[in-house]
């Protein structure tokens, strides 16, 4: 389902992109060199930084940093910040003919940081997308982490393929179990009155289950590896009356 981006997103890491126009090259600066905008209105938290660190040094920096005639930062301020902790000396900017008070340049600033909140999002496909990341490595770099993603998944699917947060976690952080030519599995549901009673269990039938941090543990029987996400289905169960 589309929707427009509502929350604030990361500054992208900046790069040596074409210069936007004639005269206006890229110049590779020292970081001390820049200063901070002062009417900058957004902050970058050690959480964010993080994952801006692990863009760089996954990606480079693949999106410019611009700067007014006096280097005072118009776009990417955690760009620079993230580079910093890194311990990095330079870095890539444009700079723009401008003061950093002018129109053109607030203009700048402002839209660098809010455009990106009018793109619509198709949430199905990006909580795939960041599942398949999240299975093939982890989140970190992407913005969202294990817990993020998984309330993704809670407020924006229909309660037949998530009934509550607990389900969703277990999509997020274990998969659900898949199906197979489009057969239901023969399944058995057990509830326990403690968590010792569920491990003890779990050891004594010789289960083998990855992801125990949810409410809801998945497995197979025999155990089986996970395998190609495009098998993923959901099933609503309507609840039976005690």
């Amino acid at each position: 389902m589309p929707r427009n981006r509502a929350q604030g997103r990361q500054d992208a890491p900046t790069a040596t992109l074409e210069a936007p126009g004639p005269g206006i090259p890229v110049e590779t600066v020292a970081i001390q060199q820049l200063k901070p905008h002062p009417r900058n209105y957004r902050t970058h938290p050690p959480d964010q930084l993080a994952h801006i660190i692990r863009s760089i040094e996954e990606h480079g920096i693949y999106r410019n940093v611009v700067v007014a005639r006096d280097y005072t930062i118009l776009a990417g301020h955690g760009v620079v910040k993230a580079l910093g902790q890194m311990g990095r000396t330079e870095v890539p900017v444009l700079r723009l003919p401008i003061d950093p008070n002018s129109p053109p340049a607030l203009k700048l600033l402002a839209g660098d940081n809010e455009i990106g909140h009018l793109a619509e999002v198709d949430d199905r496909l990006f909580t795939e997308i960041l599942k398949e990341i999240k299975d093939l490595g982890d989140l970190l770099g992407t913005g969202y982490d294990d817990m993020m993603l998984a309330n993704l998944v809670y407020i924006t699917r229909p309660e037949d393929e998530i009934r509550d947060r607990n389900e969703a976690a277990a999509w997020a952080d274990a998969g659900m179990p898949d199906y197979e030519n489009g057969v239901l599995p023969f399944k058995i549901i057990i509830s326990f009155r403690t968590e010792e009673d569920r491990q003890q269990f779990a050891t004594k039938a010789g289960l083998t289950v990855n992801k125990k941090e949810s409410a809801t543990w998945m497995t197979w029987w025999p155990y089986r590896e996970a395998e190609d996400l495009s098998s993923l289905r959901f099933e609503h169960q309507p609840q039976q009356p005690v």
